[in-house]
């Protein structure tokens, strides 16, 4: 009899043990493997915190936000509020068309930041409403052949035509434009800085900006009094955010932005092989 009894204490036991084995409370694995051993990646949320494209247009799609702009190509990769595009050149001769043109970026509208050149822009004691030019000017320990440069006009951009003795600079910047309208026409005038075999000069501009079509057409012309001879310069180009730029086979090769609230201003560079002439330009919104 207590054999019996001990037996069946034992296989009590046994049975017990098996069926610990099958807890339904066990944790599962937080890492699974698949049949490689390798572990198996789960799949991503939906992060609800995501921010809205910043290209997004509004609902009634007057406006767009363009995202802030970065530095592209500068060689001391500065950063700042100015940015815009620029040539350098030898005294007398033209660039190669837009592959030349050079990034520039800078904290100060009154000083250029082009290819890790710093050179002022603010002439002492003198000032113009719409474009500055002077035939040997000096700036601090800076001194200039040749000082083409806009002027208060325009609050949100500032281009010109500088020569220091060896070259010519030739650059547009401002602050890039946030929000650009998507719809409408809008004209724009403003003035030129021209330069051709050595001689350089002030100009006129005017432009039409079709946000709708994202076409920038316009011409600059010699002022009746220019020192520079050529025949009026036709832009044509297209708009892309904020900034716009010619096609491949233009004529007349150019670059440039949009500046302030509302594509407010617009500044760029130019060259016309043509005329073998080439320049900035900067203009303010008419209506």
């Amino acid at each position: 009899m207590k054999k019996q009894s001990i037996g069946l204490v034992i296989a009590a036991l046994l049975l017990t043990a098996c069926g610990g084995g099958s807890d339904d409370n066990t944790p599962a694995d937080p890492n699974p493997k698949n049949n490689k051993g390798n572990n198996v990646p789960s799949a991503p949320g939906k992060d609800e915190n995501t921010p809205a494209d910043p290209g997004k247009k509004s609902d009634n799609g007057s406006s767009q936000l363009i995202p802030p702009p970065v530095n592209q190509g500068n060689s001391d990769n500065a950063s700042g509020k100015y940015q815009g595009k620029g040539f350098i050149v030898p005294l007398g001769q033209q660039p190669n068309g837009l592959t030349d043109a050079k990034s520039v970026v800078s904290d100060d509208l009154a000083v250029l930041n082009l290819d890790g050149k710093k050179l002022p822009l603010q002439l002492p004691n003198i000032s113009s409403g719409n474009i500055t030019s002077v035939r040997g000017a000096t700036i601090g320990d800076t001194s200039y052949k040749q000082f083409i440069v806009s002027g208060t006009r325009y609050a949100n951009s500032k281009f010109g035509y500088l020569n220091d003795g060896s070259k010519d600079y030739i650059f547009s910047q401002g602050v890039p434009t946030a929000t650009m309208p998507t719809t409408g026409v809008v004209k724009y005038s403003g003035a030129a800085a021209v330069g051709q075999a050595a001689v350089a000069d002030s100009a006129l501009a005017n432009f039409s900006a079709d946000f709708g079509a994202k076409t920038l057409t316009g011409s600059i012309s010699q002022n009746a009094s220019s020192a520079v001879d050529f025949k009026p310069v036709n832009i044509s180009a297209g708009i892309e955010g904020n900034t716009f730029s010619s096609k491949a086979d233009a004529a007349v090769k150019t670059t440039g932005g949009f500046y302030g609230d509302n594509a407010h201003e617009l500044g760029g560079i130019f060259q016309d092989s043509a005329q073998a002439i080439s320049g900035s330009f900067g203009a303010v919104r008419s209506n």
